[in-house]
């Protein structure tokens, strides 16, 4: 018969190997609701998209021993809104975290990068986009998984030249990332012959009243094409206000920077019917596919791989391995995992991930070459829970030839005559 006290001293010994086990601590903010309330399916996504990451990460034991944690009392739903952002960001890095995730919307993640600097922490960004966001000067503790907007918003003239749009009503908003957006439309159309005869700048989260005054002017001067680069509750207001106007007609054409997804009113998906927008590809790849079972499994249902909130998730999914293959590079190499050592590796980020190959354009903060494709809204799908977003068309990253299926294009109005023919 064993000795129970040999016994205690074996579990003793046991426990204390699991407790002694390093665990890295992460600070998240996402947004999976907007400040008003209402879901976001795509800040949701971006959640379930990190943890499953987490979990793969901690499970493979790539880290060995240690592990990589990032607990609900460390995760803010911060709204996709600036105000407060700041300060949020300092409450997490007071806690001591090693990197901070998420901060997927550019105007607050302007303030959450300063933040960063202050306290030599770095973050980590699944969405934010503004061109200003490049700068390793400005905002040194800082990288992303995505391009700069201009990547994007650019395109979006391109399609309109192409279909011989010659003018256009552009509405943008006043934060970090709509100012980004406006200089590269203006740059876009200044090189593209197209005369912006109404422009409308407004700060984020105007009211609907205000933006459908701005868009009762743009109908009364008979202008028939519009561009939008404004934040999706935004730009839902836009829609919102073109089918109560009955603008959604067709000789109308309509471009954003933004997606819509299912759960908005339904006057607003009614009012995006035929707009246009730029996406990354994702190519189909045994990672995606690993990231799509892992989501629908979270989830218990299909997710919708054309879908935002689908794009968002891997996009997520993805910041976080990029989190994991820092630590696990550090160790390799002997050295301490610290925050400022995270910052460097992070800097040399390459591997394959679920939305392709990420690394980071050097001496930048930005992702290398994604390659985007153009979609179009066709509005719901059968189900009544998605909006069938169509992949109508490609850009080379490298050359920025845009290639168009014109035959695959629903117009406003659902017709599939261009608007000037």
């Amino acid at each position: 018969m064993r000795n129970p006290f040999v016994l205690v001293l074996c579990l003793i010994a046991a426990t204390a190997s699991v407790s002694f086990a390093q665990i890295y601590d992460l600070g998240g903010m996402y947004t999976y609701h907007y400040r008003d309330g209402r879901y976001s399916d795509w800040g949701d996504f971006s959640l379930h998209g990190s943890r499953i990451a987490i979990a793969e990460i901690n499970e493979s034991g790539m880290l060995g021993d240690a592990r990589i944690r990032m607990t609900n009392e460390n995760t803010i739903d911060y709204h996709c809104w600036p105000e407060n952002a700041a300060l949020m960001a300092e409450t997490l890095m007071q806690k001591g975290i090693l990197v901070l995730t998420g901060a997927d919307c550019s105007g607050p993640a302007v303030d959450i990068a300063r933040v960063a600097e202050k306290y030599k922490i770095p973050v980590i960004s699944n969405g934010s986009n503004a061109s200003m966001l490049s700068s390793v000067e400005e905002f040194p503790y800082f990288v992303r998984v995505v391009s700069p907007s201009e990547q994007y918003e650019g395109y979006l003239i391109n399609v309109a030249a192409h279909f011989g749009v010659e003018e256009i009503a552009y509405f943008y908003t006043t934060d970090a990332w709509g100012l980004g957006a406006r200089d590269v439309i203006h740059e876009s159309t200044l090189q593209r012959n197209i005369n912006i005869v109404q422009e409308y700048s407004y700060p984020r989260d105007t009211s609907y009243d205000e933006i459908k005054s701005y868009m009762t002017k743009v109908k009364q001067a008979g202008i028939r094409h519009i561009v939008n680069t404004s934040p999706t509750p935004d730009t839902v207001r836009i829609f919102r206000a073109l089918h109560e106007l009955e603008m959604n007609e067709p000789g109308y054409s309509f471009y954003a920077a933004e997606m819509v997804s299912a759960d908005e009113a339904p006057e607003a998906v009614a009012g995006s019917l035929g707009y246009f927008a730029p996406m990354v590809e994702l190519t189909p790849s045994p990672k995606l596919s690993q990231f799509r079972n892992a989501l629908e499994k979270r989830l218990g249902k299909p997710v919708d791989p054309s879908s935002k909130a689908f794009f968002y998730g891997a996009l997520s999914y993805d910041h976080m391995l990029a989190v994991g293959y820092a630590i696990r590079d550090i160790q390799e190499a002997g050295e301490r995992v610290t925050s400022q050592n995270m910052l460097a590796y992070l800097r040399r980020m390459d591997f394959e991930g679920a939305t392709g190959r990420v690394s980071l354009v050097p001496g930048t903060n930005d992702r290398a070459d994604m390659p985007i494709q153009i979609v179009n809204s066709h509005g719901y799908k059968e189900d009544g829970d998605t909006v069938d977003f169509v992949s109508v068309g490609s850009v080379d990253p490298a050359t920025g030839r845009l290639i168009l299926k014109e035959d695959a294009i629903v117009w406003p109005g659902n017709v599939r005559t261009p608007p000037n023919q």
